[in-house]
């Protein structure tokens, strides 16, 4: 598996970019010229493409238009990538949107036939690395739970739940800075770090967002799909640091979890709750 440091050293900020299987895409920030061959790029996705993109089925040609719509003056940033020696014809985009200041929402499209050659990594990594140099601290993701290719593209950056939401989306946070996202700042409620596998709110877990808590779900390792623990890896995890109270959820018996528990106990018995 190619790691996010691998990706970042090997990215281009604009010029061509080989891809696994030998072919070339060239890589450049797009503008508002660029709204229609974007729109273009979303109708042409399959069925299933579209439905984890968009949450929906294929999409009108007037939709494609507004939702491809490039703004700079937002503080939105995009990256597209064309086919060499055709810059309107293009196989993937990838952008970030402002939601506020510390946030921005992400959303990363490839046409079918150029999926599962790395390019979705190298968008992400560049579009990360840009919201950095921005000033956001965390990029936000709404992902369908049936979409494994983003699901998978993020599970290195350790991604956390923001928010609970239905049966079939995920709102995804990875950090713009590397490591784990932090808390927002200036949070009205207390912080609570919660490590439970699964997708979807326990009771308690739901109780303490109805209660005002600012909560954050992490799924905890998983060594065989690039997901490490950083607090077990390196000593540092900006989440567990900033939580007023820890939540360990994780299941005891999984060896990639039992050193997460153990760290948890050893640094913050006071935090722990549960």
């Amino acid at each position: 598996m190619t790691s996010v440091d691998e990706v970042r050293a090997a990215r281009a900020r604009a010029g061509p970019v080989r891809l696994r299987g030998g072919r070339t895409v060239v890589l450049r920030w797009a503008g508002p010229e660029d709204t229609q061959a974007i729109a273009r790029l979303f109708t042409g996705l399959s069925q299933e493409s579209s439905r984890s993109r968009f949450h929906g089925g294929l999409i009108s040609p007037a939709v494609a238009s507004r939702l491809a719509r490039v703004d700079p003056s937002t503080g939105m940033a995009c990256l597209v990538a064309a086919v060499p020696g055709e810059p309107g014809r293009l196989v993937a985009e990838g952008r970030y949107v402002p939601v506020d200041g510390e946030v921005a929402e992400l959303g990363i499209t490839i046409l079918d036939e150029y999926q599962g050659a790395g390019l979705g990594r190298i968008l992400l990594a560049e579009l990360a690395e840009g919201a950095g140099r921005a000033g956001y601290a965390r990029l936000r993701a709404l992902v369908n739970l049936g979409n494994g290719a983003m699901l998978h593209l993020l599970e290195p950056y350790g991604w956390v739940r923001a928010e609970e939401t239905d049966f079939s989306v995920a709102c995804l946070e990875i950090s713009a800075s590397g490591g784990m996202p932090g808390f927002p700042a200036g949070s009205a409620g207390r912080r609570v770090l919660v490590e439970q596998r699964g997708w979807h709110d326990a009771r308690a877990v739901a109780a303490l967002r109805q209660a005002g808590y600012e909560v954050r779900v992490c799924a905890g390792p998983r060594l065989r799909t690039g997901r490490p623990c950083p607090l077990v890896a390196s000593g540092r995890c900006r989440l567990a640091e900033e939580a007023d109270l820890i939540a360990p959820m994780l299941p005891a018996e999984d060896p990639d979890c039992a050193p997460v528990l153990a760290a948890h106990r050893r640094r913050w018995p006071d935090r722990l709750i549960g």
